[in-house]
């Protein structure tokens, strides 16, 4: 009997000690799995971060781009007509390299990082459909959504960076951080607001301006004179 206990003994503590060693090997490559999972996510996001800072400046020249040239129009007819030229081509919608480790991201931040060259392509879309309306001198029509929609792709690509950083821990400067008495994330947002004043001040025009048609009824019910 106490040879039978035993070796039940003993099979307890072999089946122990495998249960004990296999936990152990599966914690450690747990562990490795998700220290390596954050090596990836850091790299991934600096990666992204250097990306979207040199795009946001390229959008934020776009930006403030109206066409003019050193305070009158860009370009000359050779009749001697000004009228307004873009100086600043517009970036290519963003094409992220290979080595983005995308699934060390987060699920949301990913999305949105994603989703930022369609904005961009529908954004073009958009200013190309604007432009076929747009007439000298100033093609208005061509400029505004042009420097509106980039100004709102830089700011995207702003917040970006930032929730990277923090989602990430990416505490390495960039080129916006560098910038003395400039504040790239302000700018954008200024210029956003001086656009959203810019159409509620033409909204407020185009109220206040009597309707022809209610003119039009008014003369119509007038009593006719004798």
């Amino acid at each position: 009997m106490l040879e039978l206990l035993s070796e039940y003994g003993n099979a307890l503590i072999g089946l122990a000690g495998v249960i004990i060693g296999g936990f152990i090997v599966a914690v450690r490559d747990g562990m490795a799995v998700r220290a390596e999972r954050k090596r990836d996510g850091s790299y991934s996001a600096i990666r992204l971060i250097c990306i979207l800072d040199e795009y946001a400046h390229k959008c934020s020249d776009v930006a403030g781009d109206d066409g003019y040239a050193e305070g009158r129009p860009a370009r000359r007819t050779e009749g001697g007509e000004d009228y307004c030229e873009a100086q600043v081509i517009a970036p290519e919608p963003l094409d992220y390299p290979n080595d983005i480790s995308w699934r060390s991201l987060d699920e949301t931040l990913m999305h949105r990082i994603l989703a930022l060259p369609n904005k961009a392509r529908s954004t073009n879309r958009y200013v190309s459909a604007s432009a076929e309306n747009a007439f000298p001198p100033e093609f208005e029509e061509f400029f505004e959504p042009r420097q509106e929609g980039y100004a709102k792709l830089g700011l995207e690509a702003l917040l970006l960076i930032d929730d990277l950083r923090q989602r990430h821990g990416v505490s390495a400067r960039s080129r916006t951080d560098l910038g003395e008495g400039w504040d790239l994330k302000e700018y954008l947002q200024m210029r956003l607001d001086q656009f959203a004043k810019r159409d509620a001040d033409r909204r407020a025009r185009r109220d206040a301006m009597p309707s022809p048609f209610s003119l039009s009824d008014e003369t119509d019910t007038e009593a006719p004179t004798q």
